[in-house]
């Protein structure tokens, strides 16, 4: 398999320099998957739901704004935008109407990120343990997965609304490893976001990084490993 470990140039700027990453460490029992941007296009489907959502309120959403929110906890970009965009409504009704905007723009574009399928399985074929460890709420997650058919491959999950202090915090990840009996030693995370990054170091595992598109310019030196995709894992 081919991975890509960010460098850092006299300029100060990252190039990808080509190494061969065989295996995950040999250590590894589980893998600790982020979904957003990870597993989903969700990301881009999200984008396209905060800047309809900023046109509700006389607002615009721009990629600084996507970075700024990327990988954070729903109170947080709640209330960054609705600050943003002075907004006076309950925080809760905020929410639901960017939900709604959401699945309406899932219904016909979500899809799988490239490579995940294979690479899922290729874990599921090793025996690891896979728990799914996301900023999104319970009902988004249980949606998706029941609508892809991939529930059977996650052994635990950790959802937004289940914990109090989010990504960065490594709540989240330390709450998966417990209830799957295990290390950090033993876990590898897959992140899409700097947030997420950040926490999984922050619960002392192995992180891998697939930034997307709206990670464009992010410094992602703080990932074991960077990748341009999933299928460098296949």
């Amino acid at each position: 398999m081919v991975v890509q470990i960010p460098l850092r140039t006299p300029q100060n700027l990252f190039i990808f320099h080509v190494k061969h990453f065989v295996n995950f460490p040999a250590n590894t029992k589980a893998v600790l998957f982020d979904m957003d941007g990870v597993i989903f296009n969700t990301e881009d489907l999200a984008h396209d739901a905060f800047v309809k959502l900023g046109l509700e309120f006389g607002g615009t959403f721009e990629e600084t704004d996507h970075k700024a929110i990327l990988g954070s906890t729903q109170s947080y970009w709640s209330h960054y935008l609705m600050e943003k965009w002075s907004v006076s409504m309950g925080e809760g009704e905020f929410r639901a109407l960017f939900w709604k905007l959401l699945e309406e723009q899932t219904k016909n574009k979500i899809a799988f990120m490239p490579g995940f399928f294979d690479c899922i399985e290729n874990i599921h074929a090793k025996s690891f343990k896979i728990a799914l460890v996301t900023s999104s709420p319970r009902f988004e997650v249980e949606s998706l997965l029941k609508r892809f058919n991939i529930h059977h491959f996650f052994d635990e999950i950790v959802a937004g609304d289940e914990i109090s202090r989010g990504k960065p915090d490594p709540s989240p990840y330390l709450l998966a490893m417990k209830r799957l009996s295990l290390s950090p030693g033993d876990c590898v995370v897959i992140e899409d976001s700097l947030s997420g990054v950040r926490s999984g170091k922050a619960a002392v595992c192995f992180v891998i990084a697939v930034p997307t598109s709206h990670a464009d310019g992010l410094n992602y030196e703080e990932a074991d490993v960077v990748l341009k995709s999933l299928e460098e894992l296949t």
